[in-house]
């Protein structure tokens, strides 16, 4: 069995995870939205709604200049990506991506992320040094949703741990699968 690194792009997760990976690949390609949690200076949690894209198997976001995600991100790079939900019934769930962020200092990168962005929603983030960018590198990833009408299930993973699956019935009892 190979070795997996403690971090892997998009592209590497569809090979080590693949549900997991297009589950949250296609809530980006579809709704283009996620939810950035980070923590605060004090060690209180922030979460953010932001635009992500996926360019060559990795994934970005842009942020406003003095944005506090970023700040947040330049000071601690750890952080979690949640897709969003359409609302109360969408059964087909969540995907949480726990991250390693990492500022684009690449003006090559930069640029090339940048064009995909303004391709996909029309608006161009400026050129590099206007607005920070950040690329993901994951250390786990989740899938959770409700199965059956009313279980849910969950599917993880992480690198030295490998897939996990656990189910959670309506009365609350969790089992591993």
């Amino acid at each position: 069995m190979p070795t997996v690194p403690p971090m892997v792009t998009l592209a590497e997760l569809h090979v080590h995870a693949p549900t997991i990976a297009a589950f949250v690949e296609d809530k980006i390609e579809t709704t283009g939205l996620c939810f950035l949690a980070t923590t605060r200076a004090d060690g209180r949690p922030r979460v953010s709604p932001l635009e992500l894209s996926v360019h060559d198997g990795r994934i970005y976001m842009g942020s406003m200049p003095g944005a506090r995600k970023a700040h947040d991100l330049r000071r601690d790079d750890r952080c979690c990506l949640i897709t969003p939900l359409a609302d109360r019934d969408d059964v087909g769930g969540e995907g949480k991506l726990f991250c390693r962020a990492r500022e684009v200092e690449d003006l090559a990168e930069y640029e090339a992320v940048r064009a995909v962005f303004t391709e996909r929603t029309g608006y161009d983030m400026g050129e590099m040094g206007a607005a920070p960018m950040f690329a993901f590198d994951i250390e786990g990833a989740a899938h959770q949703r409700l199965e059956g009408g009313d279980s849910w299930r969950t599917t993880s993973w992480t690198p030295g741990g490998g897939i996990r699956e656990f189910g959670r019935s309506a009365t609350g009892d969790r089992v591993e699968l």
